[in-house]
């Protein structure tokens, strides 16, 4: 069992997409390239409070061509920027949240072609299975749901405050 956040774990949830993938009968020609933004909220132990963490996806004919963390801004251009709290994103490789649910209620914002994926709902289902069921996570320093006392919970908390400010 790979520990969260490690080239392990990106590799087995790669290949958890790959092997899921394949159950799909229609899956759409082309190749997509997203950004997946993690920002530390105080909570998680994973991403410490104001810093980020920053993965590459890419995603051709339905198959995982790679998974990587980054540092920095992407170098390549994008089809697909996620954005959220570091929790939330933990909950949601936790099997414990929702991805679209997240999605939808703004607490993971997305950028990018909606249309193209409610166009392809089996494969996005497939792919978030994949990261949400698809690979037992080992959680060195504890596992969601965090306790209350861990820090202010809200999604993208730091980002509102500094924009009230």
């Amino acid at each position: 069992m790979p520990a969260i956040y490690t080239p392990e774990w990106y590799e087995s949830v790669k290949e958890a997409i790959n092997a899921k993938v394949a159950t799909v009968k229609d899956v759409p020609e082309g190749a997509w390239t997203v950004a997946v933004e993690i920002a530390g909220d105080g909570v998680s132990p994973y991403v410490a409070d104001g810093d980020e963490r920053r993965f590459l996806i890419r995603i051709e004919r339905g198959q995982c061509e790679w998974y990587r963390e980054i540092d920095g801004e992407p170098d390549v251009e994008l089809d697909y920027r996620f954005r959220g709290p570091a929790t939330v994103f933990d909950e949601i490789a936790a099997g414990l949240a929702d991805p679209i649910d997240a999605a939808l209620h703004g607490t993971v914002r997305v950028r990018g072609d909606m249309r193209f994926l409610m166009r392809q709902a089996e494969l996005v289902q497939v792919l978030l299975e994949a990261y949400t069921a698809g690979v037992e996570t080992t959680w060195p320093e504890g596992q969601p749901p965090y306790s209350a006392d861990q820090g202010p919970s809200g999604p993208l908390s730091g980002e509102r405050e500094a924009l009230s400010a």
